[in-house]
């Protein structure tokens, strides 16, 4: 194998690691998993892709795990670069988000999140 498909390979599981977590562990409260969702702080969309209990200040909340979906509009590449932002609006990326700094779009159906293949393509993959 080469190493480039070895470090797709690992990125891969690590996503799938992400998106499987134990359901025992998932918070009742919590949206369901695949709810899209935009991050007040990055001003992006993304999608639940898992949650988990914390605490603040005494209170117990709930802590979403989001990724985060690149802006692939029409000409967003040029204003990404010129506006500074492309770091955060060309790659898929992954924040953990507290549960009041998310707007919820649950008029939406979730996205079935074991259809999901990040790498979909066979053979050797350019980076």
């Amino acid at each position: 194998m080469t190493l480039k498909k070895d470090l797709v390979d690992s990125i891969n599981d690590v996503i799938h690691d992400v998106f499987d977590s134990k359901e025992d562990t998932y918070p009742l409260e919590a949206v369901p998993k695949g709810t899209y969702v935009r991050s007040s702080k990055w001003n992006l969309l993304g999608v639940v892709t898992d949650g988990f209990y914390s605490e603040v200040d005494g209170q117990r909340i709930i802590i979403y795990t989001v990724l985060y979906i690149p802006n692939t509009s029409m000409g967003s590449y040029y204003k990404n670069l010129l506006t500074g932002d492309h770091h955060m609006k060309s790659n898929l990326f992954v924040d953990n988000e507290l549960e009041f700094d998310l707007v919820y779009y649950l008029m939406i159906p979730p996205v079935n999140m074991d259809e999901i293949e990040i790498f979909s393509s066979s053979g050797d993959y350019k980076l």
